[in-house]
């Protein structure tokens, strides 16, 4: 069944995970959007990745490359993934500090 979702991410919680034994065959990350005013070109260095149940990264980007001229505070992803055991989405600073407020929307087995 298809369902919509989303989650905020932080610095100390910024990843979620999601499993097969839910009943989840496949994610769309759809949309991120800043909630602390921040545009995405103040973080430069920000990805977002996702994983599979074995930690092997699936795909990684610059949130900034995704980012909408007209709303700088929002990234138009729209990338469909299959669930084997389990997908883990998650932001990466690449070591940097940054007080980021994301919140996540994504569609569970959009298909």
């Amino acid at each position: 069944m298809k369902t919509e979702d989303n989650v905020l991410l932080t610095p100390t919680g910024h990843q979620v995970h999601l499993h097969a034994r839910d009943g989840i065959r496949s994610v769309r990350i759809d949309r991120l959007v800043s909630e602390n005013e921040l545009t995405f070109a103040h973080y430069p260095s920000l990805s977002l990745a996702t994983y599979d149940e074995s930690g092997f990264m699936l795909w990684s980007e610059e949130l900034h490359t995704y980012a909408q001229p007209e709303n700088p505070q929002e990234a138009s992803i729209g990338k469909t993934f299959a669930v084997w055991e389990s997908l883990t989405i998650g932001i990466d600073s690449h070591g940097e500090a940054f007080d980021f407020l994301i919140r996540v929307y994504y569609t569970i087995n959009p298909d």
